[in-house]
């Protein structure tokens, strides 16, 4: 009885030696097998693993746009090629905080959210998702809240990243498979021991795998756009111009006409005293004299 107990685990563990054996040979193949990409992931673990697309995908609403775990990433080049869209987009801006309120709601209405933003009164900078086929449209209109003083775009194929990871997910679930029903006929604590540790093993890469796919398929659907947004310099004083000959006699005939504009109102001013005292004052001023000349008779 113990002899025969004993050959059934030496069967067991070759068996499990041969599984790892092709499971090995089939995850080194699957990095060259040819695999269309965007195949669906079946698996149950979500959402991107790691660096900061985990961080901004938590952050997203449900209604973001991004892929979902077993959904394949879109392809907005249209020709079945994964591409990774960002931008960068600089500008200036009278009013920051009415230009930061502008962008952000233009990332919103096309589905699009803003993961991190940090504004003041005079500069601003918003790092927005938006969906890969809205991505132009949204840099025009955000181009409209301001001066643009640079815009750059920036376009990353990851096609054969995306066909190895899916290839290597659908070994992963075979091998996973494989473990599982191997497990199912296992008879002793040992061999289920054993058995359910190499599955764990393989269950933990498999969720890497999954979440590796969603994580590219969150940066195919859904685009970064960096804003930063400052406010408008204040216009240069206008410059001095230096004085010519021109310049000089501009400016003398301009005084030659104040001056002589001057003496005519004077002129005006003094003109009614002149002829309400100074008609009068004459005309007895000329009849003394002629007074004083008249020669008196002896």
């Amino acid at each position: 009885m113990a002899r025969s107990h004993t050959r059934r685990t030496l069967t067991l563990i070759t068996i499990a030696c041969a599984l790892l054996a092709g499971c090995s040979a089939g995850a080194n193949s699957a990095g060259t097998s040819a695999v269309a990409p965007g195949v669906p992931s079946n698996g149950t673990a979500s959402g991107p693993a790691g660096g900061s697309n985990g961080a901004d995908v938590g952050k997203a609403p449900q209604a973001t746009g991004a892929p979902a775990s077993g959904q394949s990433a879109s392809t907005p080049a249209g020709n079945g090629r994964q591409i990774v869209r960002t931008a960068t987009i600089n500008l200036k801006a009278t009013d920051v905080a009415d230009a930061v309120t502008k962008i952000r709601k233009a990332a919103t209405d096309v589905g699009g959210y803003s993961s991190d933003e940090n504004s003041g009164d005079d500069h601003g900078t918003l790092t927005l998702k938006v969906p890969a086929d809205k991505l132009e449209p949204v840099l025009d209109k955000i181009g409209s809240y301001g001066r643009v003083t640079s815009r750059v775009e920036h376009a990353e194929d990851v096609t054969d990243e995306m066909v190895d990871v899916t290839s290597r997910l659908a070994t992963q679930r075979a091998s996973v498979d494989r473990v599982r029903a191997l497990m199912d006929k296992a008879t002793s604590l040992s061999d289920v021991t054993q058995i359910e540790s190499e599955l764990t093993k393989r269950e933990a890469d498999l969720e890497s795998l999954e979440q590796r796919h969603d994580a590219l398929a969150a940066q195919v659907a859904m685009s970064t756009v960096t804003v930063d947004v400052s406010k408008t310099d204040a216009p240069p004083p206008p410059q001095e111009e230096q004085p010519s000959f021109l310049s000089a006699l501009g400016a003398g005939w301009h005084a030659l006409i104040a001056t002589a504009n001057g003496i005519g109102v004077a002129l005006g001013a003094v003109l009614p005293f002149v002829l309400v005292i100074g008609i009068p004052a004459t005309a007895v001023y000329v009849l003394v004299r002629r007074r004083r000349a008249r020669p008196q008779t002896p």
